[in-house]
């Protein structure tokens, strides 16, 4: 399994030459553009960038075009989505069906954005995509295959609708798509895709498939928890795509399973859905990356010393050693300070002494497992000699884990 993902990213200025919005592309893990299947390519760019990533690390306060395939349209998965920070840019490849036109309309309907990708003034064109003009708020156009020349004859049937020109490599073409009322601007001349590398962390296709299947059932929250706890790389994914597009959910919440809550099962669905279209889990334990190897040994390893220190825990201080553990991997994943998801997430207060100052038994248990993991006992056994846990106990530990 690849420990790192790859995404593509071209900026959209305007007319001053100002950042307005990034277009992603999807890349597979060679880094290469190979689509067989655009659901899947939709899916994989908007789980990278929800689950993996994070919107403010890849386009911060822009907006994000999305190629988007009819088929996804047909799903609620796109309600799932923030409205005011993605633009979902339609092929002139698709197929006009009366439910994916209605579709569109309806998630207009709601304030979502769609851009025209590939326009063109040709009358088939027109004829196809003309009755969703009204729902759509750019258009772009290739301007390897639009006579500039005929733009001065042709009526523009698009109306309001915002013009952006594509592959504009040089500066006359610039100027030229300016004068024709173009609002809108990407291509080499202002700057070349750009491959995006980041850390990925995957749960197993058979944990996510099973979680699914789980709410298809009258299963309870608690029976759904259950079920979603035991599965640390899924919860880290959930917190980052929460802070992404819901941050609200994520805010004093004490447990996963009260940002589930929060989140509803319908949302929690759509999400799995959007992860099971994207192909991002992996087969087996074996093909593991190590990033979500080690995830889990980090929340294991917290919980069992929370155990030592602690002899009969309640289930509220779990849950609450739970998230440290989880909030402080965020730091690797979101390449953010410790400082920075505190502020994010605003945790409650014992969560947040504990990973700031590491202060109270969290924060001791967590100090200590920092040490441990740099094989550090002596100085882990002095953070919770105070708690009765020996170096002893945490030598066996260690032995344990290494088995």
């Amino acid at each position: 399994m690849n420990n790192t993902l790859s995404l593509a990213r071209q900026p959209i200025i305007n007319r001053n030459e100002q950042i307005f919005g990034y277009e992603f592309f999807y890349r597979d893990e060679e880094g290469k553009c190979r689509i067989d299947d655009p659901r899947h390519a939709t899916s994989s760019v908007l789980v990278n960038l929800l689950n993996q990533i994070g919107t403010a690390a890849s386009f911060g306060d822009s907006l994000a075009f999305i190629n988007t395939d009819g088929p996804l349209l047909l799903t609620n998965i796109i309600r799932t989505l923030p409205k005011e920070k993605f633009i979902f840019e339609l092929s002139e490849t698709m197929k006009h069906t009366t439910q994916i036109h209605e579709a569109i309309r309806y998630y207009h309907s709601l304030g979502y954005q769609f851009a025209l990708d590939n326009a063109s003034f040709h009358p088939q064109y027109i004829e196809d995509f003309g009755p969703l003009f009204a729902y759509i708020s750019f258009a772009k156009f290739d301007v390897n295959q639009t006579d500039i020349e005929q733009l001065h004859f042709y009526p523009n049937p698009f109306g309001q609708i915002k013009l952006i020109a594509q592959r504009i490599e040089f500066y006359e073409l610039f100027e030229a798509y300016k004068l024709l009322g173009f609002e809108y601007f990407q291509g080499f001349y202002f700057a070349k895709s750009h491959l995006i590398t980041h850390s990925r962390i995957d749960p197993t296709n058979s944990d996510v498939l099973s979680l699914f299947s789980l709410l298809q059932t009258d299963a309870s929250m608690e029976e759904i928890y259950t079920s979603f706890k035991r599965q640390s790389a899924l919860s880290l994914q959930l917190i980052q795509f929460l802070t992404s597009t819901q941050p609200e959910h994520t805010y004093q919440a004490t447990s996963i399973k009260e940002m589930i809550e929060r989140m509803g099962k319908n949302a929690l669905t759509q999400w799995l859905l959007l992860i099971i279209y994207s192909k991002s889990g992996t087969s087996s334990t074996g093909a593991t990356n190590k990033y979500t190897l080690f995830t889990q040994k980090r929340v294991d390893l917290i919980l069992k010393l929370l155990s030592y220190a602690a002899p009969n825990p309640t289930e509220a201080l779990i849950e609450n050693a739970r998230l440290i553990a989880l909030y402080s991997l965020l730091k690797g994943l979101m390449n953010l300070s410790i400082e920075q998801i505190v502020r994010s997430l605003n945790p409650n207060n014992e969560i947040k002494d504990a990973l700031l100052v590491h202060t109270g038994l969290l924060g001791r248990v967590y100090s200590a497992a920092l040490k441990l993991e740099n094989n550090d006992i002596i100085t882990a056994s002095l953070l919770l000699k105070s708690y009765g846990v020996t170096t002893e106990l945490l030598e066996i530990s260690i032995l344990d884990d290494k088995s």
